[in-house]
C-alpha cells in the first residue's frame, strides 16, 4: 500500500477516516474497470493541473462557457477529448449540458470511460479539498501499478433518467447484490456502469460523511457536530458548488 499519512495534521483525524483516504490513494494507481494504473494516475495529474487552468477560468467567468474558445494548460499524456471532459468536470460542472456529454461521446469517448473519470475526479477531490481544509499540502500522487483493467459491464446498466446508463434499484444483478442493499437511493445509482467506482466512492462516503443510519438518526450525534450541523454544513457547500440535486 502507498504511503499515506495525516500525522502532521493539526487535527485528531479519526482512523477509519484516515484508512478510508488510504484505500482510496492506493486504489487510485491500480488498474481500474476501464482505465489502467497509467491511465487512473494521467487523470490524476490532469485533474489536479486543471484547477488552475487559465482557460477554465475564462470560460467559467463568461455567461456561457461556449463563448470562449482557445486550448487548455494542461499536464500532458492524455487524449485531448478526456482532458476537456476533465477540464469542464473539474471547473464548472454546474454548466454542463447533455448536448455537451452527447457531442463527448458522439466524438469517441466511451460512457464507461467518462463514468470512470468521473469517478476519479469525485475521489480526488473529496480527499484533496479535505487535505487543504487542514492546511496540509497535498498527498503525492502514488505511482502506477501493473496490470489490465476488467472492462467489465454490468448487463443490466441502461439509460432510464440519467445521461449515462444506470442500473436500476429492483434491476440489479448477481454481481450488483452487495451494493443495492437497504432504501432505494437514486443517488447510489450514479456510477453503477462502472460498478466498482460506485461501491468505491460510497465506502468513502460512510466514513467522510455519514452512514445511511447515521443519516437518518436525526436526534443523534455521529461525528464531533450534530446531525443537523452537518446537514447544514452539506447544504452550504452544494450551494456553493451548485449542486442542484
Amino acid at each position: 500500500m502507498t504511503a499515506f499519512s495525516y500525522e502532521n495534521s493539526p487535527y485528531r483525524i479519526r482512523k477509519v477516516l484516515a484508512d478510508a483516504h488510504a484505500d482510496v490513494w492506493d486504489r487510485l494507481s491500480q488498474p481500474g474497470t476501464w482505465l489502467d494504473g497509467r491511465q487512473r494516475i494521467g487523470v490524476c495529474h490532469e485533474i489536479r493541473h486543471a484547477r488552475d487552468c487559465k482557460l477554465c477560468a475564462k470560460q467559467k467567468a463568461a455567461l456561457s462557457p461556449y463563448t470562449v474558445t482557445g486550448d487548455h494548460d494542461t499536464f500532458g499524456g492524455l487524449p485531448d477529448l478526456w482532458t476537456e471532459v476533465i477540464h469542464r468536470v473539474v471547473a464548472d460542472p454546474g454548466r454542463l449540458t447533455k448536448g455537451w456529454y452527447d457531442r463527448t461521446i458522439a466524438a469517441g469517448m466511451l460512457e464507461t470511460e467518462y463514468v470512470e473519470i468521473v469517478s476519479l475526479i469525485a475521489h480526488l477531490t473529496a480527499i484533496d479539498t479535505f487535505t487543504r481544509a487542514l492546511d496540509l499540502p497535498l498527498h503525492r500522487l502514488p505511482e502506477p501499478e501493473p496490470g489490465e483493467s476488467s472492462h467489465y459491464r454490468p448487463a443490466e446498466a441502461r439509460v432510464t433518467d440519467a445521461w449515462v446508463p444506470t442500473i436500476v434499484w429492483a434491476e440489479a444483478g448477481p454481481n450488483e447484490a452487495d451494493f443495492f442493499v437497504g432504501p432505494a437511493a437514486n443517488i447510489r445509482r450514479a456510477l453503477t456502469l462502472v460498478p466498482d467506482e460506485a461501491r468505491s466512492f460510497f465506502a468513502l462516503g460512510r466514513h467522510q460523511y455519514l452512514t445511511p443510519t447515521e443519516r437518518r438518526d436525526f436526534d443523534g450525534k455521529h461525528r464531533a457536530i450534530s446531525n443537523a450541523q452537518v446537514e447544514l454544513l452539506a447544504a452550504r457547500v452544494s450551494a456553493i458548488n451548485q449542486c442542484t440535486y
